[in-house]
């Protein structure tokens, strides 16, 4: 069967179309904005104060974390560089300080969060969709969906029916989303922000869409991991990892 020249184009035209609407149906548009972020509760820690009015412009953010079966088509497009694997770069906390591990073969099957990868390779495979990392703030706006809650279903301590946490991986959304529709914001893989990460800089953030400090090594992760404890899972906290270094429980999702 022999095609004209007009229906071959029609025919990308529908896949182009076809491929935008599987990509943004990933995406929850997040309207703009003003929350409390940080926190001032007892057991909050020092980087977490003050607590601080922000305001952000709507955006969009990533529904689930980035997958193995995502990050791998990346690669396969030349976009992308491989995760970190095999080749004894990937660290992972064994109680008493950081080790190098192959990642198990579970830990690969497609539809897993993608981890091991660095901050540079999460920002890289965010550009090649037109997207970007988080902000620090908008994560945790995100995150708290229009609450106060300590985590993203509420106030009541983590368990195994809530998230993914002091055990092992697990495939994106095995849990209830939050209010907004995103899952995972607490637990399965610490995730990659756009942010340097400064302790004191909630006390000189700006106000109006605070893109985080102007220098500094380390970039900020948010939500815990699968091997975080309670106090590492509250939306309000926040860790820093060396963007050049891969760990067995960060992952990344892309927002715009």
């Amino acid at each position: 069967m022999k095609f004209s020249l007009l229906s071959k184009i029609l025919f990308w035209q529908l896949l182009t179309v076809l491929f935008s609407s599987q990509l943004y149906s990933q995406y929850v548009s997040v309207d703009g904005g003003t929350y409390l972020m940080g926190s001032s509760e007892n057991g909050a820690e020092e980087d977490e104060k003050p607590e601080h009015e922000v305001s952000l412009s709507a955006f969009k953010i990533g529904k689930f974390e980035v997958s193995v079966s995502q990050y791998d088509s990346c690669v396969r497009s030349g976009e992308c560089t491989p995760a970190h694997y095999d080749d004894g770069k990937c660290l992972a906390w064994n109680g008493n300080k950081f080790i190098r591990v192959t990642v198990p073969q579970s830990y690969r099957n497609p539809d897993k969060p993608v981890v091991c990868v660095t901050w540079h390779q999460a920002v890289a495979y965010c550009r090649s969709k037109g997207m970007k990392l988080p902000s620090e703030a908008q994560w945790e706006y995100a995150a708290r969906a229009g609450t106060s809650n300590r985590y993203s279903w509420g106030d009541s301590p983590p368990s195994k029916e809530r998230c993914a946490f002091s055990g092992k991986l697990e495939n994106r959304g095995s849990y209830s989303p939050n209010n907004w529709g995103l899952y995972d914001m607490t637990g399965n893989v610490w995730e990659w922000t756009r942010d340097l990460y400064d302790k004191q800089y909630y006390s000189m953030s700006q106000n109006q869409n605070p893109s985080g400090p102007d220098a500094g090594f380390y970039r900020v992760i948010r939500g815990g991991g699968f091997y975080s404890g309670p106090s590492q899972l509250r939306i309000s906290n926040r860790h820093w990892f060396s963007p050049d270094f891969a760990e067995l429980s960060i992952g990344f999702r892309c927002a715009r």
